[in-house]
């Protein structure tokens, strides 16, 4: 079983937070805590395989996938839900007054008392615009070979994350990257415990930054940017504070330049369907930053991807009709591509190296750094249901970067990036990435899937 399932859907989300808090509550003290995020505790179990089955309009099982009986409390959790996630006040009032009336064990009427805390605290994202062109411009350390370690979609606290970024950290980056998502909610907890916990040990002496993705901002933003007023705090690293959900590191020959695509991917009534976009004046910004390079190779970083061809974790919907690519992100940056020596993405939770498409040649998913994909899932298959908007044909994979590896579990090897930016850069010294997988579950050690030249 994976030790952890999410949900793109942020009510889901959240419940899943709460349920992890009022476990947490019930642990008497001096006991052992919980699992981390109590992803494997029956009560977790039972909500999520009864909340599945209603997104996929099936009935729910009389047991969970770990073999627990679901019980009436649980279906009553998941009903409550999907009658939020479906807008049917009626129905989740009834739901709502049985949960906190009824016979349930209290630890489900604590949840609904967080979820409903939630709702009652969403505001407006916290969202930091520029004053000038040139803020939230940043130099990169002065090293000959910079090394930067980029993870996606890790933040999950659990082992297999903790296994997976001391591998990273093997490799002696200079500055470590993270695409965003950090789980179940972006929530206060959430962050502290599954992000900044383990990085403030781990890569205590190097520039960290993390970037903004959907399950970011279902906690309405503010534990974000609190988490980003809590990285690179020692004197030695102030230079490199991060102060807004993008930014441009630059050396004197290349620039990172990331972008918040979480911003717009937050509502809990959309999210299925929606088609991130980013805001109007940071995307003014990014071309400015595209056009006045000075001569600097850009790599492109954001949380949501360009373009997908396999639509498990698709980039959006219009007329109710999954799409191929995001042609609100592709609107932005279509001018530049030809410019853009990379551009890394998370999103989809698996490790994905295109051929050339929409004039990127060199578009890459690294979203496996620490959620469990079965291979039952069948995430690699491509979803004919994609409208193309035009394209000739779908995305495909570049021959001979073939998917992960399995375990003995059949679940997908997680997977890091090791990038590094020679300065001067010359012909005989070129810059590049290369690509890790490991079986964290059981401890592997890093294996080198590949790499390739970033000039």
């Amino acid at each position: 079983m994976p030790p952890i399932q999410t949900f793109r859907n942020p009510i889901i989300s959240i419940w899943q937070h709460a349920i992890h808090k009022a476990i947490s509550q019930k642990v008497p003290a001096g006991a052992a805590a919980p699992l981390l995020l109590s992803s494997t505790q029956p009560e977790m179990t039972r909500f999520c395989s009864a909340v599945e089955a209603l997104s996929k309009g099936q009935a729910i099982s009389p047991k969970d996938s770990a073999g627990n009986v679901i019980g009436d409390c649980a279906k009553l959790a998941a009903e409550y839900v999907w009658a939020e996630i479906r807008r049917d006040t009626l129905k989740a009032s009834e739901l709502e007054d049985e949960i906190k009336y009824g016979a349930c064990d209290p630890l489900w009427s604590t949840a609904l008392a967080i979820y409903l805390a939630w709702k009652a605290s969403l505001d407006s994202i916290p969202y930091v615009r520029y004053a000038n062109m040139s803020d939230f411009v940043l130099a990169l350390p002065n090293r000959p070979d910079l090394v930067i370690g980029i993870i996606a979609d890790w933040g999950t606290g659990l082992d297999d994350a903790s296994w997976l970024l001391a591998e990273v950290m093997k490799k002696n980056p200079d500055v470590l990257i993270h695409l965003g998502d950090i789980y179940y909610a972006g929530t206060a907890d959430d962050n502290r415990d599954n992000f900044l916990k383990l990085v403030s040990v781990a890569a205590a002496n190097i520039p960290v930054y993390t970037l903004s993705g959907n399950h970011d901002m279902y906690s309405g933003g503010e534990p974000y940017y609190w988490l980003l007023g809590q990285l690179n705090r020692t004197e030695a690293l102030q230079s490199y504070r991060q102060q807004a959900s993008y930014f441009c590191l630059r050396s004197a020959n290349w620039q990172l330049l990331a972008m918040d695509t979480g911003l717009h991917d937050c509502d809990p009534f959309t999210v299925d369907s929606n088609l991130t976009f980013l805001d109007s004046k940071e995307a003014l910004w990014h071309a400015d930053k595209l056009m006045n390079a000075g001569g600097r190779r850009t790599v492109l970083l954001s949380h949501h991807q360009l373009f997908t061809a396999f639509g498990s974790t698709g980039v959006g919907q219009q007329n109710g009709k999954p799409l191929a690519y995001n042609p609100n992100l592709y609107q932005v940056f279509q001018p530049y591509l030809k410019n853009i020596a990379l551009w890394l993405w998370g999103h989809e939770h698996n490790f994905e190296f295109f051929s050339p498409y929409l004039g990127l040649n060199k578009g890459r998913c690294i979203g496996a750094s620490a959620l469990p994909v079965l291979a039952a899932q069948q995430p690699y298959n491509p979803n004919p249901n994609l409208d193309l908007q035009g394209q000739a044909a779908l995305p495909n994979l570049a021959p001979g970067m073939l998917p992960l590896n399995t375990n003995a579990h059949e679940g997908y090897f997680h997977s890091y990036a090791i990038m590094t930016l020679r300065s001067p850069a010359s012909q005989f010294a070129d810059s590049k990435i290369e690509y890790y997988e490991l079986d964290s579950t059981s401890h592997g050690e890093s294996i080198l899937m590949g790499g390739e030249t970033i000039p």
